[in-house]
């Protein structure tokens, strides 16, 4: 059925976005990833970088779609925030003005549906915790938090933070953002320039740091950094980089490379069939123009 998908691909969604109406693009915060059909968009199969993006051809772009949304590709294997992101960014009234709208939702649907299928039958008991789930494991003793960014992750983080009444507190330059998701939970927000943080404990959830603020910070009880990007302070106790968040989770290596085993023969099986379907289907994505 997906013959003629093409799924473009970077882990740098920031610094080289893509602006192409032939394309529907996807970011998180983690990566960038483009679709297109390679009769409205031709890339020949041979090609395998496009503007510095990484380019899967067919049913190997129907399975690195399905690893990204089950989480296997994600820093924290298993996580199931990016499920949600997904099925958010392709809701109908997302893409309804896409020239291949009926394609992208029949996609995003058996897409969810082997996703399901994959987090039912190998990902039970792993990758439980969320981004926010571990957010709060570090934050349980403080009372009093500020959030730096207003992104997705920082979105995921929230629920776990105000359920528990603690006082939190969102920095941000995004003033449509912080105003949402101030109406949406009980918190205090402020732009960069107008708040001076204290000793409450600090989650970086943004990418983007104002120039004085690693100095700001650093007499936080707490510092919880969720950048991938960031340099360990080793002589900082109350530092936690995400290097260490992710050491500490409780799935062991050996757990998780037991199942990244058995995932790699039921994708295989999975890749297949979609092919063997191909056999049945003139022109790959289906009702193409409709």
């Amino acid at each position: 059925m997906w013959s003629n998908l093409i799924l473009l691909h970077s882990n740098d969604p920031i610094s080289n976005p893509l602006d192409d109406s032939r394309l529907e693009v996807w970011q998180t915060c983690q990566r960038s990833i483009a679709f297109g059909d390679h009769r409205l968009f031709p890339i020949t199969e041979s090609e395998r970088f496009y503007k510095g993006y990484e380019v899967f051809h067919g049913y190997e772009a129907y399975r690195f779609l399905l690893e990204v949304v089950s989480g296997l590709r994600s820093k924290l294997f298993g996580e199931s925030e990016i499920q949600a992101q997904f099925r958010d960014r392709f809701r109908e009234e997302m893409v309804t003005n896409s020239t291949f709208a009926l394609s992208l939702l029949r996609l995003r649907d058996q897409i969810l549906e082997h996703t399901k299928q994959i987090r039912s039958k190998y990902l039970t008991g792993i990758g439980r915790q969320t981004y926010g789930s571990v957010a709060d494991s570090y934050l349980q003793k403080h009372k009093s938090i500020t959030i730096l960014g207003t992104g997705k992750l920082a979105s995921s983080i929230l629920p776990y933070l105000v359920s528990k009444e603690k006082e939190v507190r969102l920095i941000g330059r995004n003033q449509t953002k912080l105003t949402e998701l101030q109406n949406e939970f009980s918190i205090k927000v402020y732009h960069w320039e107008d708040y001076k943080p204290g000793d409450e404990a600090i989650v970086i959830a943004s990418s983007f740091l104002p120039f004085n603020w690693e100095s700001m910070i650093k007499s936080s009880s707490l510092i919880l950094d969720f950048r991938e990007t960031a340099t360990n302070e080793t002589n900082n106790q109350n530092y936690i980089p995400l290097s260490k968040i992710l050491s500490d989770l409780q799935e062991t290596d050996e757990q998780i490379q037991s199942v990244k085993m058995d995932l790699q023969f039921f994708l295989t099986e999975l890749t297949r069939e979609r092919e063997e379907e191909q056999l049945h289907i003139m022109n790959g994505w289906e009702d193409l123009l409709v």
